[in-house]
């Protein structure tokens, strides 16, 4: 995986923060985490030919990423 790829997800975890409501905002741990999930999923799939442009016509996985970071930072109060 290249540092533009990389990059690209860290730019698309960033986006996606800015969509939550105040109250929810990420930390910035929580968005290190989140992009980190989002690289991980991808180069799982890799192997069967998927890549990050399947996930973006399926849904919005970066918010997914932050949502499952928030719920496990959440699960762990």
């Amino acid at each position: 995986m290249n540092q533009n790829f990389l990059d690209d997800i860290g730019g698309r975890i960033g986006s996606a923060a800015a969509q939550f409501a105040p109250a929810s905002k990420p930390t910035p741990r929580q968005m290190a985490d989140a992009a980190s999930v989002l690289r991980d999923m991808v180069q799982a799939v890799a192997i069967h030919g998927v890549t990050f442009e399947h996930f973006e016509s399926v849904a919005d996985f970066p918010r997914m990423a932050i949502q499952l970071v928030q719920r496990r930072d959440d699960a762990d109060e």
